[in-house]
């Protein structure tokens, strides 16, 4: 940035935010205090639940405040990280004011030309990968909170590297190394979980179906968003599955994963194209998500809502047609 803002700035991340959104929105905390002398809170909607975000969050002690508590009349400037204007991911309404900052690494979006300052790089595998370049160009290393962070950021949104990661994302891993502390980060990834996680896990795998190389898993409706993308990534893992598709309700919306290995197409135009007009999505070429809001539909239609997804998915990867078979055989 050429010019630095003046005044308290909050910087947003998104909805139900990520460890991408979580780390990078701490990196740029650290930039805007030490190199600018700027004042500035975390701040983002919806709720943490994932067991391993609440652990970075606690143990990497990283202050973030839910939007609804914060006034907005003191934040008149806000950065967006990891999310875009004009995306439902994250609490920036249409009508309020552009955000003056956007960073993020998902394809850019028309809205984000409005800010006076948007940096997207959808080649990149992480926004924490960015944030961790504007640390080293502007000569300030990392805390070892942040450093921590930051490695988490890239690991989990590249899947350490295995999805989407570019030699940059590598790179700034390889830096990042020599300032972290790898129990700290093992206690991140492996923390305590409840036991409720295996019901829903346990739950996830009995209601998943493959259609040869496709597994689709239907959670109908849940207490926490976060086992779509968990079992999305381990669905992937089965042998001879090359897409994995993973959807259920949360808090009125419908929720959805999708993950693939496909070099035909790329995930992030499939779930566009699923979605549609009826919602949000958006992704990479082996990753992507979506909701979609079930306000105003019937009980029938909400009931049938993942079978017409699922028919419509299966078609636009040309595998309709396809047998299905339970991935788990459960007695009667």
């Amino acid at each position: 940035m050429n010019r630095s803002p003046k005044g308290r700035i909050l910087v947003l991340a998104h909805n139900n935010p990520d460890p991408d959104s979580i780390a990078g929105a701490a990196a740029f905390q650290l930039l805007l205090k030490k190199k600018f002398g700027l004042p500035s809170i975390i701040g983002y909607g919806g709720v943490v639940t994932r067991a391993e975000n609440k652990a970075m969050i606690q143990r990497l002690r990283i202050r973030m405040t839910r939007l609804r508590k914060v006034d907005r009349a003191k934040y008149s400037k806000i950065a967006l990280i990891d999310a875009q204007p004009g995306a439902t991911n994250n609490l920036l309404e249409g009508r309020g004011p552009s955000p003056l900052i956007v960073i993020d690494h998902h394809p850019l979006r028309k809205a984000s030309h409005k800010a006076a300052f948007h940096d997207i790089r959808p080649e990149f595998g992480a926004t924490s990968t960015i944030l961790t370049e504007y640390l080293v160009v502007a000569g300030l290393p990392p805390t070892r909170s942040v450093a921590n962070a930051l490695v988490y950021g890239i690991k989990t949104d590249t899947n350490s590297l295995m999805r989407g990661a570019s030699e940059r994302d590598l790179k700034a891993l390889q830096y990042l190394s020599r300032f972290t502390n790898p129990r700290v980060l093992g206690g991140i990834e492996k923390p305590a979980l409840p036991v409720e996680h295996f019901a829903e896990y346990h739950r996830g795998l009995s209601r998943t179906t493959i259609y040869r190389d496709v597994a689709i898993c239907t959670m109908g409706t849940l207490d926490s968003e976060s086992i779509i993308p968990l079992l999305a990534d381990d669905l992937l893992r089965i042998d001879g599955v090359r897409w994995s598709l993973c959807m259920g309700e949360f808090q009125g919306l419908m929720m959805l994963s999708l993950r693939s290995t496909s070099r035909t197409y790329r995930a992030g135009v499939v779930i566009r194209k699923l979605v549609g007009k009826a919602g949000f999505a958006g992704g990479h070429r082996g990753f992507a998500g979506g909701q979609m809001p079930l306000e105003g539909l019937s009980d029938q239609q909400r009931a049938e809502l993942p079978k017409k997804l699922t028919n419509r998915f299966l078609k636009l990867i040309k595998r309709d047609g396809a047998n299905p078979k339970p991935l788990v055989e459960t007695s009667a």
